[in-house]
């Protein structure tokens, strides 16, 4: 029973803040689908294709544009104006006028007033510009997803690589170290000197000093991938991608992806959307309108007489307006050709991007198999040496400097080795989101 109680006040001392959840991630693809939903650059871009489709629908609203709206007023004529009149109209003298007030003290007024444009070529442009912004943010959101993919892959694949590296160091290390002991062996049997067993110390230390900094970079590493996926400080995140270092050398064929020169396409349409609709602010517009009033003339303070009844009067009728066009309109109206005259450009440099870019994938692909048969023999000859100059140097045919160089040269042309396995697996990646984001 005691024990039970001390199991139970242990866990409930615990701190839950101080508990820090874990995901851990077997493959790239893992790693994209867990952490999409918490893309706050995923999220930005749903928001902004949200705002764009609500711009269609005000749009749509101001091609007619219908304004005005209800007005009630209550007056009270403290003092009614003075006209003057001719007094033979009211049998006086010809030629003379006569002070007359007219009006009643109190009148409560009702007024309604509605407007609706019939005529509105700025805002049809309006409305097809709004339809085409919707297919930009649609291609901008494809881009930043294509893009931010392709980001989170190089820092993952580094982290790979790191720590495969590390894996690697540790080996090393253990080897380091068996040369060392094999040189105070025989130093204490007096086939050394003391040169020769600070030397072979001072590699082991090198050795342990490259993977403490590989340490550090693969925490480094750690950090930007939480900044790109957006994962809060306290989660802690692993890696566990089972690697291959002798990757299958299949070819990956890139297909053209013509995104950004559909997004260039899209955005000069836009732009030469938005240049007609200036032009069109210089167009004529015509509505229909129409107004209906009544008033309730009242010698009593009172809001509502049920005994008066009101008076009603409407009016209806069609009016078309010509701006006169303003600096500032002009200015917008140059600006905007320019801006479209700048997008065709743009156009025509992401036509021969996208070429260019297929290129470079397939070539980068090539080049990484290529340097990964040439690291792997060289790693297999670094190594061979080794082993070589250690019995050699174990029976006392070289000297301890050649033994720790083949040593190192080996170390290096491993770290080579696999970066090289690891690149073209982030080759592929590259080309299977080029592949598949369209």
């Amino acid at each position: 029973m005691k024990v039970i109680t001390m199991i139970l006040v242990c866990l409930l001392s615990i701190n839950p803040t101080c508990i820090k959840a874990q995901e851990t991630f077997r493959s790239f693809n893992d790693l994209i689908n867990q952490v999409a939903a918490k893309s706050l650059t995923l999220r930005n871009g749903e928001i902004s294709l949200t705002q764009a489709k609500r711009a269609k629908l005000a749009a749509i609203y101001g091609i007619i544009e219908p304004t005005g709206g209800l007005t009630g007023s209550y007056t009270n004529n403290t003092k009614l104006p003075v006209s003057l009149i001719p007094s033979e109209i009211l049998g006086g003298q010809s030629g003379t006028f006569q002070e007359v007030k007219f009006g009643v003290q109190y009148v409560t007024n009702l007024n309604g007033y509605a407007e609706v444009k019939l005529l509105n070529i700025q805002g049809w442009e309006n409305l097809r510009l709004s339809k085409i912004n919707i297919q930009v943010n649609e291609s901008d959101n494809k881009i930043k997803l294509k893009n931010w993919q392709e980001n989170i892959a190089v820092v993952y694949f580094n982290i790979v690589t790191l720590q495969e590296q590390l894996k690697a160091s540790e080996l090393n290390l253990l080897a380091a170290d068996t040369l060392y002991g094999f040189t105070l062996l025989k130093y204490n049997n007096g086939l050394a000197n003391q040169q020769d067993v600070n030397d072979s110390k001072v590699n082991k230390l090198n050795v342990e000093v490259s993977k403490n900094q590989i340490q550090f970079h693969l925490s480094q590493q750690y950090v930007a991938l939480k900044i790109l996926c957006d994962i809060p400080e306290n989660e802690v995140v692993v890696i566990a991608q089972d690697v291959n270092v002798a990757p299958s050398l299949r070819n990956s064929l890139v297909e053209k992806n013509t995104l950004l020169s559909n997004n260039a396409a899209l955005n000069e349409k836009l732009a030469k959307s938005a240049y007609r609709r200036a032009k069109y602010s210089f167009a004529p517009t015509a509505s229909i309108f129409a107004s209906y009033q009544e008033q309730q003339y009242n010698t009593q303070s009172q809001l509502f007489d049920n005994k008066i009844d009101f008076t009603p009067s409407n009016y209806v009728g069609i009016k078309l307006s010509i701006p006169i066009p303003s600096s500032q309109s002009f200015t917008q109206s140059s600006k905007a050709k320019y801006d479209y005259l700048l997008s065709k450009n743009n156009t025509e440099q992401m036509n021969i991007q996208v070429d260019l870019n297929t290129k470079m994938l397939q070539t980068d692909y090539e080049e990484s198999k290529v340097l990964f048969e040439s690291n792997h023999e060289i790693y297999s000859l670094r190594k061979d040496t080794y082993q070589k100059n250690k019995l050699n140097y174990n029976e006392g045919v070289i000297t301890l400097e050649q033994t720790i160089n083949s040593f190192s040269a080996m170390v290096n042309s491993n770290f080579n080795y696999i970066s090289s396995a690891i690149n073209i697996l982030l080759a592929e990646t590259k080309i299977n989101i080029n592949n598949n984001i369209k």
